[in-house]
């Protein structure tokens, strides 16, 4: 395997990047030059789209009433955050974007790709070109009956965050086309010839996106060195190549004395702690690199990032465990910025709330009494192609290892891509189980490849909750409890601790969220405290 991945790379360097140092100093600024002009640098925004990110009314949506849609905001609205423009490349008198390619994997792995990306966009002043709508992984549900080709505009209110923000310009693919490929602004890195997107094509929606992605990667800085894991990006808190020298000085100091992991478990760096103390966290017991935004990166007019399993070139990572902030100011900005504004859409978490709320009404009529708020308990049991075999246990092992946690006849809800009911039986002998599929009225005229993502929301309401460690599908689940701890400041949430937050899989996972832990490779496995502990702090130092 390790003979292929060296004889892949070579061939993708020979093909897309071999020519890469042939273009001339000239042709580099012709380019740059041209990019500029076909900028509209006005900088006046079109109309805003009719959206209000802050809240959530249920009344375009089928409901439910605004009173129970409630419980299912866990972001906040901080209208100062919406000014904020990153300094790392604001100066800059010319537009520069950045492209990327979704991961291949499931929808969460492709969500976790889209949150680092747009973080960076921002992060580097950059235009976020968003890819065109395409199939996605098990999001093909239904084929020609309903639409199975997706942007990230369908699932989340991209538009409006663009326009919100100041330090944010997001741009369709077909835009940036028109815009620089086929005004000739694009040279092929080998030849350093003017190239056209294939077949002179603009708009590649529903279309099968291959050739899309290799014209990208020859025409485009690609970096292939950025793999999360082994380098973490690192944003100083001004601009010039001083400060990022400043930031390699702080990395080898930590080199010089390199943490534990050990050291962190249930004792967390202040989020306001200095930039070493917080680099000496992030980087604990496994990354001793730093992946630097350097002076060809900065003065790239493109920079694209691809995702090829072949090459091991993908982002599956969490951005707050890639990305790190020299300021502490910062580094919460864009952790508030993903949780406030890359929220599922109102459609979406409209259908969960009236899902919601009919368990709540489900669970208080099997016990006016004894559970007036309607509480219920949540599962999501993960089965299908799951390549992790530890975590396919048998209905009566997950019940072994939950009842200690859970009420006896209590309602449930379970999250799973499994289908067959009986596999469900052991848990059904105990609990009051509901699952999605019987919610039909509340589910009508909903498109079900948005389902997952329902069901993710749903779960994440339940009193006890129980996920399937490694599944990212879970991970998220446990992020929005975090946020949903820090606002209604619940039990432990100075810590960042889910006390009510398990896994089933096994002793050695089941009570992680009961403690603070620090980042732990893989990162994907599950989430992490830190993207959600004491981030509403340092709001208005960010504008001092």
């Amino acid at each position: 395997p390790l003979s292929i991945h060296k004889h892949t790379m070579r061939q993708f360097e020979m093909n897309h990047l071999g020519g890469h140092a042939k273009l001339d100093d000239q042709k580099k600024k012709q380019s740059a030059s041209k990019l500029q002009s076909a900028a509209t640098d006005s900088g006046e925004k079109p109309p805003p789209p009719v959206h209000d990110l802050a809240g959530l009314s249920c009344s375009d949506h089928g409901g439910p009433s605004d009173d129970l849609a409630q419980e299912m905001i866990y972001w906040s609205d901080i209208p100062s955050d919406d000014k904020f423009v990153s300094p790392i490349g604001a100066n800059s008198k010319k537009r520069k974007y950045l492209t990327f390619e979704p991961d291949g994997g499931g929808f969460n792995n492709i969500r976790m790709s889209m949150e680092t990306m747009i973080v960076m966009a921002h992060s580097m002043s950059r235009t976020l070109v968003m890819p065109p709508s395409q199939g996605m992984y098990l999001l093909r549900k239904d084929r020609g009956k309903q639409r199975v080709h997706f942007s990230f505009d369908d699932f989340y209110h991209l538009e409006q965050v663009g326009y919100e923000h100041a330090g944010l310009h997001v741009i369709s693919m077909e835009e940036f086309l028109k815009t620089e490929a086929m005004t000739g602004n694009l040279f092929n890195k080998t030849t350093g010839d003017v190239a056209f997107p294939p077949h002179n094509q603009t708009n590649w929606d529903g279309i099968d996106p291959k050739p899309l992605k290799e014209y990208l990667r020859d025409v485009t800085l690609t970096p292939l060195n950025w793999n999360p894991g082994s380098c973490l990006v690192a944003f100083p808190s001004d601009d010039g190549p001083e400060h990022f020298a400043e930031l390699d000085e702080m990395m080898k100091a930590v080199n010089a004395n390199f943490p534990k992991i050990q050291e962190f478990i249930d004792k967390p760096v202040p989020v306001d702690a200095p930039t070493t103390e917080r680099l000496r966290e992030a980087v604990a017991g496994q990354i001793r690199n730093l992946c630097v935004y350097d002076e060809e990166m900065q003065e790239a007019p493109i920079i694209h990032f691809m995702c090829y399993h072949k090459m091991r070139v993908r982002f599956l990572t969490h951005f707050y465990a890639f990305l790190f902030f020299e300021s502490w100011e910062q580094d919460l900005f864009y952790k508030r910025f993903v949780r406030d504004h890359l929220r599922y859409s109102d459609e979406i978490q409209c259908a969960a709330a009236r899902v919601v709320a009919a368990i709540r009404d489900r669970a208080r009529r099997r016990d006016p009494a004894g559970n007036p708020d309607g509480e219920f308990d949540s599962f999501h049991i993960r089965r299908g192609d799951f390549q992790y075999k530890n975590t396919r246990l048998e209905a009566d092992q997950i019940y072994e290892n939950a009842k200690d946690k859970l009420k006896e006849k209590a309602t449930v809800f379970v999250a799973t891509d499994h289908q067959q009911k009986p596999f469900f039986k052991p848990l059904a002998d105990h609990f009051d189980l509901v699952f999605l599929s019987d919610f039909k009225e509340e589910l009508k005229d909903v498109n079900t490849n948005y389902f997952g993502m329902i069901d993710q929301l749903v779960a994440s309401r339940g009193r006890v909750f129980f996920g399937c460690f490694h599944s990212t599908f879970s991970g998220f689940i446990f992020r929005v409890r975090g946020y949903h701890s820090q606002k209604d400041k619940a039990d432990g949430w100075e810590r960042g601790v889910l006390p009510e937050s398990y896994y089933y899989s096994g002793k050695n996972e089941k009570s992680i969220y009961q403690s603070y832990g620090p980042l732990k490779t893989p990162f994907y496995s599950r989430e992490f405290p830190i993207s959600w502990r004491d981030i509403d702090r340092g709001i208005e130092e960010l504008h001092q």
